[in-house]
């Protein structure tokens, strides 16, 4: 049964009492700043850094550690780095263009290793996006690495009646999108590696993110291996207001080409990591446009 998170006592009544610490890992690429006013005094923050825009040193309160990357390793790798300076039970990874307030705080305090909570998502138009969805399928996976949904609209119907072809009618994706409290087993259901608070021993055990994944599906990827390593964890949301996701305004440092590259190059990993004829096939869908992108973006370098 899940207790709930626990509150701790921090000084003899000098201060309310405060929820268990985490550490909070960001990714700094593109960004020159990083708020942390929603967090409690006591939990650690790891910020790693993908390039120099950020500079060390720059958040002014105490446990903060400051990482290095040799440049722009991507977002699996960085955080990659940062594990094995985590010495609380839990981390949140938290993207540096998310919103949070000192309520989605509590919201994402949590003891149960089972558990991987995340908060609904709003983009920077109040417009809700997906934080939880169910795992993609082949066919699904050729969608999503050509784009198609994108020029039909988060809530369309054409792509809802398309999102329950893909899944054989299993899965609706649009009764997701906006979705801001339930749970989901983790072997049926991915989460958002945007922001998100999981047991830190669970994800050291599976070895962190696969840094094979540059950028994009690398928190699809986690979530089918922590499931299959630990089959009763579950992905919650707790409800609550949804926080504000400025969507790819890391990735927006970045020319667009290079980013879309890196999005297809991924999707076509994740297809080469399953088995099965129809995933095989998948990988060849994208190749065209794999090498289509790499070429326009060799083109403007």
């Amino acid at each position: 049964m899940n207790a709930g998170p626990r509150a701790v006592t921090a000084g003899a009544g000098h201060r309310p009492p405060l929820l268990e610490p985490v550490t909070v890992v960001y990714v700094a690429f593109g960004v020159t700043g990083v708020d942390v006013s929603w967090l409690d005094p006591d939990d650690p923050v790891i910020v790693v850094h993908n390039d120099d825009l950020l500079p060390t040193g720059t958040l002014d309160r105490r446990g903060v550690t400051d990482v290095v990357s040799a440049g722009n390793v991507g977002f699996g790798a960085a955080v990659n780095s940062a594990l094995e300076l985590v010495r609380t039970p839990r981390v949140v990874l938290c993207n540096p263009d998310v919103r949070l307030t000192r309520e989605h705080r509590r919201l994402l305090a949590c003891t149960e290793p089972d558990e991987v909570v995340a908060l609904a998502l709003d983009d920077e138009r109040g417009e809700p996006t997906w934080t939880v969805l169910p795992y993609p399928g082949a066919l699904a996976a050729v969608v999503m690495g050509h784009r198609i949904g994108r020029a039909l609209g988060r809530r369309s119907r054409l792509r809802d009646l398309g999102s329950r072809l893909l899944t054989g009618g299993r899965a609706r994706y649009a009764s997701l999108l906006g979705t801001t409290s339930g749970s989901w087993p983790l072997r049926t259901h991915w989460v958002s590696a945007a922001l998100l608070s999981i047991d830190a021993a669970r994800l050291r055990e599976v070895g962190g993110f696969d840094a094979g994944y540059f950028l994009y599906m690398e928190d699809v990827d986690l979530s089918r291996r922590l499931a299959a390593r630990f089959p009763s964890m579950r992905v919650r949301l707790p409800g609550g207001e949804p926080a504000v996701h400025i969507v790819g305004g890391s990735a927006g440092a970045r020319p667009a080409r290079s980013v879309e590259l890196d999005r297809i190059r991924s999707v076509r990993r994740y297809c080469s990591l399953q088995t099965g004829i129809r995933w095989r096939a998948a990988s060849a869908a994208l190749g065209p446009r794999s090498w289509w992108l790499a070429g326009r973006a060799g083109a403007a370098r």
